[in-house]
């Protein structure tokens, strides 16, 4: 480009650069960026938990990418009043990070990756000084905005989830078609971009041999109560057919998020916990089957699962349902397993026939690895992300 855009990226209360799925995603998109000729910084306003410390250098670099956490530490506190202090902290930090790279010059637009689940304040200092700069916003819309809560609320009824919001990049067409919708209800002209989950192809090793044991393995939280329910009622059909097969789940659940249900069969379930990057992705090939169950709600239809992405590059088989993103890019029994929302015995089945036919799964992971490198590798969407950014800067 004849000019280097530069663009600033706020993280939004998600930690950086070591972290989870929100993680993967701002760092990828900064990296497309980047690589496609833009000037990236990173400003972090999220921080670990008070009881784990996954990030522990303020400053940095990760892939070329500078970063800086905006208090100048990445840790939460232990009390409640100095985490509230600090989010007030943080949006102080942000205008003061935002104005001063305005006066500056080295800063065209914001990648803000805030929720749009539920209403954050953090808008209103970036709004107020990106207006006064006269500076593009673009959000990361990727999962139910807060109109379509059963129970919004009252802030939520009055501001749309598109308050702020100049541009809008889109991880599912249900959102995309949302945008459409709301910006006629609205009046408004906020531009979207389709960009769906991202992967780094390169980062994560292509499975070679079959595991040596039975494997099914779910990459999870535990905010996901049904995702669990639905996965221990299939996991029971499987482990009737193959008594040997062990369920590997990573994240923060325990046994006690399954529940009593879970401790019959707790010989059967390892419990891996929060692990570090190179050892999840080690986990991944390792397994024999990668389950994402998904479901006919819109918090399914809306999201796309950036674990998928990582599932596919493994080379393992996924299973999982046909709801939202899913039928678009993969193909039933080609390039993964898929099976109707909710259907327990169909997602057991699929299971047990890849645990029972490693031959059919080698096959199947080969598929999925191929879409993952043409629909979702990171590279793929610096030039569009980079364009992006320009027409809100140049509108017609």
């Amino acid at each position: 480009m004849a000019n280097q855009l530069h663009i600033g990226v706020l993280t939004g209360r998600v930690a950086y650069p070591n972290g989870m799925a929100g993680t993967q995603r701002i760092h990828l998109m900064a990296r497309a960026m980047a690589e496609a000729g833009a000037m990236v910084n990173v400003w972090v306003d999220g921080q670990d938990s008070a009881t784990e410390a996954r990030n522990l250098c303020p400053i940095g670099t990760k892939d070329g990418i500078p970063y800086e956490h905006l208090l100048g530490r990445t840790q939460a506190s232990r009390y409640k009043w100095r985490r509230v202090c600090d989010r007030i902290a943080l949006a102080l930090a942000t205008r003061r990070q935002m104005a001063a790279a305005v006066h500056n010059q080295s800063l065209d637009g914001l990648y803000f990756y805030t929720p749009c689940s539920d209403f954050d304040f953090e808008r209103f200092v970036v709004r107020n000084i990106a207006q006064k700069a006269n500076l593009p916003v673009v959000l990361d819309l990727r999962e139910a905005p807060w109109t379509l809560k059963q129970k919004p609320s009252l802030i939520e009824k009055m501001a749309s989830p598109l308050f702020g919001a100049d541009g809008v990049i889109c991880i599912s067409r249900f959102l995309k078609d949302w945008v459409h919708q709301e910006n006629k209800r609205t009046a408004k002209n906020v531009r979207t971009l389709y960009v769906p989950i991202l992967v780094d192809i390169n980062e994560i090793a292509l499975a070679e041999s079959t595991p040596p044991q039975k494997v099914v393995l779910f990459a999870g939280s535990p905010g996901y109560d049904e995702t669990f329910r639905f996965l221990l009622s299939v996991m029971e059909k499987v482990w009737a057919k193959h008594a040997d097969c062990q369920l590997v789940i990573t994240g923060g659940t325990t046994e006690a998020t399954f529940g009593a249900a879970a401790k019959s069969q707790n010989k059967k379930i390892r419990y891996a916990g929060f692990v570090d990057r190179p050892t999840l992705l080690r986990e991944y090939t390792a397994a024999s089957v990668l389950a994402i169950p998904l479901f006919d709600d819109i918090r399914s239809q809306a999201r796309f699962p950036t674990k998928l992405g990582e599932y596919l590059a493994s080379g393992r088989p996924v299973v999982t349902n046909r709801v939202g993103e899913i039928p678009h890019f993969l193909e039933a029994g080609v390039s993964a397993c898929i099976t109707e929302p909710g259907d327990i015995p169909a997602y057991a089945e699929a299971i047990c026939r890849l645990l029972g036919n490693p031959t059919i799964g080698h096959a199947m992971g080969r598929a999925g690895r191929q879409v993952a490198l043409k629909e979702f590798h990171y590279a793929n969407y610096g030039a569009q992300l980079c364009d992006f950014f320009v027409k809100q800067l140049h509108p017609k």
